[in-house]
């Protein structure tokens, strides 16, 4: 059987949610519909251009000091199972209000600096300790072939219906993405994080890719790499103005700009949300999770 379950944070930051799918007997359950459908009647916009976009950049060196211009903390380089040094991460714990203020600055200059910057956060016992994605023995290797959106769901619907045909899901398989949702543009202001933590920098092309870039391994319970995480997130960032701004061991926070307006694109989404991370559902959640989605402007993952 596959797993889908592993995580359980509430997209509004509210804390834990528990869900499982709904036992039935094989005959009462109908096959899932896993076609995906033609592009016409997806919301699939991947050949936009994202907000924030840059040449993937140099790591500054331990004690530099600044980066475009921005003053930094101290920090120490971060190298993957290869030995290529991924990420620059700071040494001390941040306010929320220090770490938000650096994460705009760079925000600002990531064109310039081809820098992404990111919230790392506490340890859920000990908020003096940074709970950094990847393992003690550092980050994998970095995934440089990234599916589509679209291709991470069909494959996801047909692990399910291949291994819990006798489980009907919660909600509908992600057949058709939702539309995008036309508005402004993030800007580096309007970026905002849940709380204090460490300061992160990722060379990337955009924020999507900091999964892939770093070989994260937080949604494995879920059997998802982090190329299959930055496919949804690139997707997320085209249609919904969605940033990554919080990366940990097994956890995601991106910040939503422009939130889905129609009863239509609510109930797609949710649909995503499912299928990446199913027990953010609680069995009498879809409802209130389609409501949510018009008006939380932070979406939070946790995999266990």
């Amino acid at each position: 059987m596959v797993y889908l379950g592993g995580c359980g944070y509430r997209p509004d930051g509210a804390g834990p949610a528990s869900a499982a799918p709904t036992t039935a007997s094989p005959s009462a359950v109908a096959p899932l519909d896993c076609t995906p459908r033609p592009s016409s009647e997806s919301g699939d916009d991947s050949g936009r251009t994202p907000t924030f976009h840059a040449t993937p950049g140099q790591l500054p060196a331990p004690d530099a000091g600044e980066v475009g211009g921005v003053a930094i903390p101290r920090g120490q380089l971060v190298k993957n199972a290869d030995g290529v040094a991924v990420a620059w991460l700071g040494t001390d714990v941040l306010s929320e209000d220090r770490l938000i203020g650096l994460i705009r600055d760079l925000a600002g200059v990531f064109s310039r600096t081809g820098l992404w910057p990111i919230r790392v956060p506490t340890q859920y016992r000990d908020d003096a300790v940074l709970d950094p994605p990847w393992l003690e023995t550092g980050p994998e290797r970095s995934l440089a072939a990234i599916p589509t959106a679209p291709a991470v769901y069909e494959r996801i619907c047909r692990d399910y219906a291949r291994h819990s045909a006798d489980l009907e899901p919660l909600v509908p398989p992600v057949t058709a993405l939702a539309r995008r949702q036309p508005g402004p543009e993030m800007m580096p202001s309007g970026l905002r994080i849940a709380k204090g933590g460490g300061l992160l920098l990722v060379p990337v092309a955009r924020p999507a890719d900091v999964p892939a870039v770093l070989g994260w391994l937080g949604a494995t319970n879920t059997q998802l790499t982090g190329a299959d995480i930055t496919a949804v997130l690139r997707s997320w960032e085209d249609r919904f103005e969605a940033v990554l701004v919080s990366i940990g061991f097994d956890t995601l926070e991106v910040q939503v700009g422009n939130r889905p307006e129609s009863a239509q694109q609510r109930g797609k989404l949710v649909s995503e949300h499912y299928w990446i991370c199913p027990d953010n559902f609680a069995a009498s959640m879809p409802d209130y999770y389609s409501q949510g989605l018009s008006t939380w402007t932070r979406w939070s993952f946790w995999w266990d």
